[in-house]
């Protein structure tokens, strides 16, 4: 009886200490970043919408448009939480839709430098948030961000679903790694 008092000690001694870890999947740099409240830069557009941006990645609501200087706050295995314009924003990782979890979203999302949008021919609708035929699909991952990876499970496809809300969804055509329309609202 004993005995099994201790194992269960030790069992709930384990599972407490490891629910109060910020995220066990994050590297030491991404911790250091999350605990030093960083700033850093968006490497991709996204939309903000009553403070949520949602891993499905919606374009409703508000544009963060790529390069805009954010504050890490906090992140765990669900979100991820920045500070854009004095607003908290909550990031939602929706590991299922997106197949990444929050340390390779944080890597998707953030960097410590802006993206050089000089080397980029659509530069000012990258900035805009905008996806225009013959971009390439470096141009419209910046602009648009990544594709829900359950209906896009490949970057190399050249059929990307977006989704503009929740019941209404877009298809950026490809060919030759360029855009060669959109059918939706994107």
């Amino acid at each position: 009886m004993k005995y099994m008092l201790h194992v269960i000690t030790a069992l709930l001694l384990t599972f407490m200490v490891s629910g109060c870890a910020v995220d066990a999947e994050l590297s030491p740099e991404q911790d250091a970043l999350i605990q030093n409240q960083a700033e850093v830069y968006t490497q991709v557009s996204m939309w903000m919408e009553k403070n949520h941006v949602y891993g499905t990645n919606y374009s409703r609501g508000f544009l963060i448009p790529i390069n805009s200087k954010v504050r890490l706050l906090k992140a765990d295995s669900k979100e991820i939480v920045f500070e854009y314009n004095g607003q908290e924003v909550t990031y939602l990782v929706y590991t299922k839709y997106t197949h990444a979890n929050t340390s390779q979203m944080l890597k998707r999302l953030f960097a410590k430098k802006p993206v050089d949008l000089s080397k980029y021919k659509h530069a000012k609708a990258i900035k805009h948030g905008n996806v225009l035929i013959g971009m390439t699909k470096d141009e419209v991952l910046l602009a648009r961000g990544y594709p829900p990876f359950h209906e896009t499970p490949s970057l190399k496809a050249n059929n990307w679903k977006y989704w503009h809300h929740r019941f209404s969804t877009a298809i950026v055509v490809f060919k030759n790694d360029k855009v060669l329309g959109v059918r939706g609202i994107i």
